[in-house]
C-alpha cells in the first residue's frame, strides 16, 4: 500500500514536472508583453507592441423586432449592424487593449432619450424595453446611430470611462489602452431620425473637461509628453518620443478618429495638439500633429501601415468589418492586419459567433499584447 502511494506521488511529481517543462518551453517561445509568459520589456517603447481591440466596443444587439424594421428599409444596413459586444470590463479581462466609442453631443440632456425604433415597437410582441435613465442628464452620450442603433453597455462617455478606469485600477500592469472615438454629427437616411449636434470648439472643450474628470493627466499619455522638447509632435514621434512600455503600463491614451475638418476643429489652433489630452487621426504623415493614424483596411493599405509603423507612428487597423469575415470564415484580412505591424487591431469577434462561423480574432498565443512583428519581432 505504501509502495502504491509512493508510486502515485512519483507519477504526480513527474506530471507536474512535465507540465512545468511544457510551460517553460511555451514561454521560451513567447513574445507576449502581458501575462504569465511575458518577455522582458525593458528597452521597448509603447509603439513596439501589438494588441487586439474591439470595434464599437459599447454596442449591444439590436432586438430582432427593431432589426426587422431596418431590414425592411435597407437589408444591407441590417446585415452590417447585426453584431454586439460584451461589457467593457469583460472585454478587458479577455485581453482587449483598444476600446472604440461613438459619442453624440447633448449639452442640455434628453435629446436622445426617446429613440425612434424602441418607441415604434414598444407595444408589439417581441419588443425589448429601452432603459433611458442615463440619457436625461446633460453630457456626452455613447451610441452607434441615434434612433436606430441605440443600445449601449455604457450609455454615457463618463460611465464608459469610469468602467475602464476601474478595470485599470485593478490591473495596473496592463499595457497602455487606446481609447478611440468618433464624434458623431448629422442625421441618417432612415426617416424620422433626430440629427446629432455638431462638435464645435465649445463641445470639444466640454469633452476635454469630462474626460479629465475621470482620468487625471498623470493617468494619460498625452501629445505634450510625446512631443517633449521638440518643436512639433511629429518631430517628437520620429525622434522616439513615445514613452517606454514600462512607463506606459497602467495608462490610457485617446485618439479622435475623424476626418480632416473635424480634426482641425478639435485642434482649436494647436497645431501640435499643445495642452490637449487627445491625439488625433493625423491628416497626413507630414502634419505637425502626426502621431496616430486610423487606417482601416490592412490589405489595400498594407505598405502604408508598415511604413508608418517603421517611422514610429501608432496605427490602428481592422481585422474584420461589417460582419463579412465572420459570415465567410475568412482570415485573410486578419492575417494582413497582424503582419502589417499596426499596433492596435480591432475586431468584432474576439469571441466567435458560431451562428455565422468559427471565425475569431486573437493574437498568436492568445496574449493581450505581443512584440510588434515589424518593430520588435526579435524581442525576448
Amino acid at each position: 500500500m505504501k509502495q502504491a502511494s509512493l508510486f502515485s506521488s512519483a507519477l504526480l511529481l513527474t506530471a507536474i514536472a512535465m507540465n512545468l517543462h511544457a510551460q517553460e518551453r511555451t514561454c521560451a517561445e513567447s513574445t507576449a508583453l502581458e501575462g504569465s509568459c511575458s518577455v522582458e520589456s525593458h528597452g521597448l517603447s509603447m509603439n513596439d507592441m501589438q494588441a487586439l481591440g474591439s470595434h464599437n466596443s459599447y454596442k449591444l444587439s439590436i432586438p430582432e423586432i427593431e432589426l426587422e424594421l431596418i431590414r425592411a428599409f435597407n437589408e444591407r444596413t441590417a446585415l452590417t449592424l447585426d453584431y454586439s459586444h460584451l461589457p467593457l470590463t469583460e472585454q478587458l479581462d479577455l485581453g482587449m487593449r483598444q476600446i472604440e466609442l461613438d459619442i453624440v453631443y447633448d449639452p442640455e440632456g434628453g435629446r436622445f432619450a426617446d429613440p425612434l425604433l424602441p418607441a415604434q415597437t414598444a407595444n408589439k410582441p417581441g419588443a425589448v424595453p429601452f432603459d433611458n435613465q442615463e440619457l436625461h442628464a446633460p453630457g456626452f452620450k455613447v451610441l452607434h446611430s441615434q434612433d436606430i442603433d441605440v443600445r449601449s453597455s455604457c450609455m454615457t462617455w463618463i460611465a464608459c470611462l469610469e468602467e475602464i478606469r476601474a478595470w485599470s485600477d485593478a490591473n495596473p500592469d496592463h499595457v497602455p489602452i487606446l481609447i478611440m472615438f468618433n464624434a458623431k454629427e448629422g442625421g441618417s437616411s432612415y426617416p424620422g431620425v433626430t440629427p446629432a449636434m455638431n462638435f464645435t470648439a465649445a463641445a470639444f472643450d466640454n469633452l476635454d473637461r469630462e474626460t479629465l474628470s475621470v482620468f487625471d493627466r498623470n493617468r494619460l499619455i498625452t501629445p505634450d509628453q510625446v512631443r517633449g522638447g521638440h518643436e512639433t509632435l511629429r518631430e517628437g514621434v520620429l525622434a522616439g518620443g513615445w514613452p517606454s512600455l514600462d512607463a506606459a503600463r497602467g495608462k490610457v491614451f485617446f485618439a479622435v478618429d475623424e476626418g480632416p475638418e473635424k480634426i482641425r476643429r478639435y485642434m482649436r489652433g494647436n497645431t501640435s495638439l499643445e495642452g490637449l489630452p487627445f491625439f488625433v487621426n493625423s491628416i497626413h504623415e507630414e502634419a505637425d500633429h502626426a502621431a496616430y493614424f486610423t487606417i482601416n483596411d490592412p490589405e489595400s493599405s498594407f505598405e502604408r501601415i508598415q511604413s508608418a509603423v517603421r517611422a514610429g507612428f501608432i496605427v490602428r487597423t481592422r481585422a474584420d468589418a461589417n460582419t463579412i469575415e465572420a459570415r465567410n470564415n475568412d482570415y485573410s484580412r486578419q492575417q494582413a492586419a497582424f503582419a502589417s505591424g499596426a499596433q492596435f487591431i480591432s475586431t468584432d469577434y474576439y469571441v466567435p459567433r458560431l451562428g455565422f462561423s468559427s471565425y475569431q480574432a486573437k493574437l498568436p498565443g492568445g496574449a493581450a499584447a505581443r512584440c510588434n512583428p515589424v518593430r520588435a519581432s526579435g524581442c525576448r
